[in-house]
């Protein structure tokens, strides 16, 4: 008879080894264990858990049936996740207490058990131990059809019990999920770093004015992105960004972007403490980045430098102002208006304001001056 798996237990509480000790008891009378035979088995068991919770941190308990010798058996596999024992305290003379992973008591457990394997190390401990029945394998079908009524039957005589163990479920079914978007997070902010880094080593490389041109632009966007990305990860536990810190890391990668020029244009942000919701510190990033990168191209013209402020006020509650303005040419009377430019940048900064019922101005007489009034949320 193939072994089968029945159940799995958690073990992380001393509530735990009750059910550890029901579920033995009950698997083992569908096995038709003798009392004797019954009682060595549950109090093995009872054991290697109560050792997995109290020297192990926490571990699993999973039972299946499976043949030794022409019979039916129970098996039991214990894992925890402590240090490990140590080798020397599993020779063939018995092991004897330890304070890491599974170590005390294992002596009893294995002089109870048909078979008795450990497998220990720095990641914990896995015990797998087998207990003999009486009931031949040609019934093997059977007995495991009356386990898992057993098991069944076991769940819905204590309805607390059950509830225990689905919330314990999902909150580990959490724990993971959140594990995975850890490192989802993680490794997308370490593809945004990279792909900044080629966008340098590009525009570096390259003799053509246009060519640095558009990897400039390219690297603000990106480098906004990668910057609203790291704050929000710094931020984690908070789950918001302060607009300062993501504003002047916009500030300080557009400067990095257009630096190779012979202008010297300082950008000045100003900004009260704001707390931001991820979605809309990332397309304030992008706005912000968007508008900076404008400014260089058309502001200061025939200069040798400029200045740009940044300005954000208000909070999310009763709505944003933001103001980027700059001290160069500004526009001409006759001059179109910038806001209504089919150009990617522009499309950008309005599509992004629309999302968040931002009102968009631009005024050209001293400079250029960009205001947005983002709906309160």
């Amino acid at each position: 008879m193939k072994a089968v798996r029945l159940t799995t237990l958690r073990l992380e509480q001393s509530g735990d080894i009750v059910r550890l000790r029901d579920l033995t008891l009950a698997l083992t009378k569908v096995l038709k264990f003798g009392t004797f035979e019954r009682t060595r088995a549950v109090t093995a068991v009872v054991e290697l858990g109560r050792n997995a919770i109290e020297h192990g941190q926490k571990g699993r308990a999973s039972f299946s049936v499976t043949e030794i010798k022409g019979r039916a058996a129970l098996r039991v596999t214990v894992l925890d996740q402590g240090r490990g024992i140590p080798q020397d305290r599993l020779k063939a003379d018995g092991a004897v207490p330890s304070p890491h992973g599974l170590g005390l008591g294992l002596r009893g457990v294995q002089r109870m058990a048909e078979t008795f394997e450990v497998e220990t190390g720095n990641e914990g401990t896995t015990i797998n131990a087998t207990f003999m029945a009486t009931l031949a394998p040609t019934h093997g079908s059977e007995i495991v059809q009356e386990a898992t009524d057993a098991l069944r039957d076991l769940q819905g005589a204590d309805p607390a019990a059950a509830l225990s163990e689905q919330n314990r479920e999902l909150m580990e079914s959490l724990a993971e999920r959140e594990l995975l978007m850890k490192e989802l997070h993680h490794r997308t902010g370490n593809n945004l770093a990279l792909i900044v880094a080629l966008i340098r080593m590009s525009k570096s490389d390259s003799t053509q004015a246009e060519t640095r041109r558009v990897l400039a632009e390219l690297e603000t966007r990106v480098g906004a992105l990668s910057k609203a990305h790291e704050l929000m990860q710094r931020a984690a536990n908070a789950g918001t960004v302060v607009a300062s810190e993501l504003l002047h890391e916009v500030a300080a990668n557009a400067e990095q972007a257009f630096s190779a020029g012979t202008q010297k244009v300082t950008i000045a942000v100003h900004s009260e403490r704001i707390e931001l919701d991820g979605k809309l510190a990332v397309d304030l990033g992008l706005i912000v980045g968007e508008l900076i990168t404008n400014a260089y191209k058309h502001a200061f013209s025939g200069r040798t430098g400029g200045v740009i402020d940044v300005t954000l006020g208000g909070n999310p509650s009763e709505g944003l102002n933001l103001l980027v303005s700059d001290d160069g040419t500004g526009l001409d009377g006759d001059a179109d208006y910038p806001e209504r430019s089919n150009s990617l940048g522009w499309r950008l900064i309005r599509t992004l304001c629309f999302q968040h019922g931002g009102v968009l101005s631009v005024d050209g007489t001293d400079g250029l001056s960009v205001r947005i009034k983002f709906a309160a949320i």
